[in-house]
C-alpha cells in the first residue's frame, strides 16, 4: 500500500465516523425536536451524513478499480 492508498483510506475511513457521528446528532435532534447546534436541524445533519457516507462509497469504488487496473 503507497502513500496515496494510506490517505485515500484515511479520509474514507473519517467520512464514515463523521457520518455516522452526523447520523446519531440528526436522531437525536429529531427527537429532542429542537435544533441541536447553532440552530442546525435534523434534517440538515441527515443530508450531511447522506452526502458523506456517498463521497465514502465513490472513493471505495475508485480504490478497487484502480487495484484491479494493476
Amino acid at each position: 500500500m503507497n502513500g496515496g492508498q494510506k490517505a485515500m483510506k484515511g479520509i474514507l475511513d473519517l467520512f464514515i465516523i463523521v457520518a455516522a457521528i452526523s447520523l446519531l446528532l440528526g436522531i437525536i435532534t429529531r427527537i429532542v425536536l429542537t435544533p441541536f447546534v447553532f440552530g442546525v436541524t435534523s434534517q440538515a445533519f441527515l443530508q450531511l451524513s447522506q452526502g458523506l457516507l456517498l463521497f465514502a462509497i465513490a472513493i471505495g469504488v475508485r480504490e478497487i478499480l484502480r487495484a484491479k487496473a494493476k
